[in-house]
């Protein structure tokens, strides 16, 4: 079973393994994982590269990929993580402790470069990895500012001011974004986010803080009255960017991932400032894409 994105950001799941090896078994969370080449092995020329609609993230146990194209999540336990450094441009490069730290004999690369000929055909047969440095990119995960402060405190007796744009923006942003949910590939969605914040950028100088906070304050306000934030994390990001285009103020929806337990949120942020989530839940998860 492979999990969509959009359900998993909804949902929650635990994250499958599809591309393994014949005969072993789904992903392992181990211990003893450090970075770096593992003694005794040559570091490989990198020959292959992302697909450009692929994007990686390194937790603590596992590597998460996000393929944007195929609607999926895909994980990859600690043997597979260093079966491919070396091999993927700017893959993080693994080596693996055992638990009793014990060293009977020195390694045999046969089996390890076997595995990973076998795990590089398959993501090169499902369209993950190319030999194209052209179309392909570098596996290096995304950086986003650690989460420190909200950009607008919760308080249950405040009252922000709402406005009548205010209204027929939110309501048009919410419109919108369930139309481009349900009618476009959840690639076309984030494309279309990230071309949009790309052009505003452009054309503002900086985001006004002032006027980003008494927009998002009234967005909040309105959002039970259409749907619950906890319950539609990317629903929530994706109409809360669109609305506040309308304001010329752009900031980053981020996607991220955690691995214990598994699960999946996404959640609106500019530097160190979250917009619609608590900085202390945001930063459980590590960022896979931002748009």
């Amino acid at each position: 079973m492979i999990v969509r994105v959009r359900s998993w950001i909804e949902h929650g799941c635990a994250v499958l393994n599809e591309l393994r090896p014949a005969g072993e078994g789904a992903c392992r969370i181990s211990a003893g994982l450090t970075f770096g080449v593992s003694h005794g092995m040559k570091a490989p020329v990198p020959s292959y590269f992302l697909a450009p609609h692929v994007y990686p993230c390194v937790t603590d146990d596992h590597v998460v990929l996000l393929d944007l194209q195929r609607d999926k999540y895909l994980g990859l336990a600690r043997d597979q993580m260093a079966a491919l450094a070396g091999h993927v441009a700017g893959w993080p490069a693994l080596s693996v402790t055992p638990p009793d730290a014990r060293r009977v004999q020195e390694p045999d690369e046969r089996p390890a470069h076997a595995g990973a000929e076998a795990l590089i055909n398959k993501m090169l047969a499902a369209g993950m990895l190319t030999t194209d440095p052209a179309v392909g990119k570098d596996a290096s995960p995304v950086q986003v500012p650690r989460a420190e402060s909200p950009l607008v405190e919760e308080d249950l007796e405040a009252r922000p001011e709402v406005k009548f744009t205010d209204v027929v923006r939110f309501l048009a942003a919410s419109a919108l974004t369930a139309l481009a949910l349900k009618c476009r590939p959840i690639e076309a969605v984030v494309h279309r986010v990230k071309a949009r914040k790309a052009r505003g950028r452009e054309s503002v100088a900086a985001l006004d803080g002032a006027v980003a906070q008494r927009a998002v304050a009234a967005f909040i306000r309105l959002r039970p009255l259409l749907f619950g934030a906890q319950d539609a994390c990317l629903f929530d990001s994706l109409a809360l960017v669109r609305y506040l285009a309308w304001y010329k103020v752009y900031p980053t929806c981020v996607i991220g991932v955690q691995t214990k337990p598994f699960g999946a949120h996404c959640w609106v942020q500019e530097a160190n400032i979250v917009f619609n989530d608590a900085p202390e839940y945001v930063r459980r998860f590590t960022p896979i894409l931002t748009m």
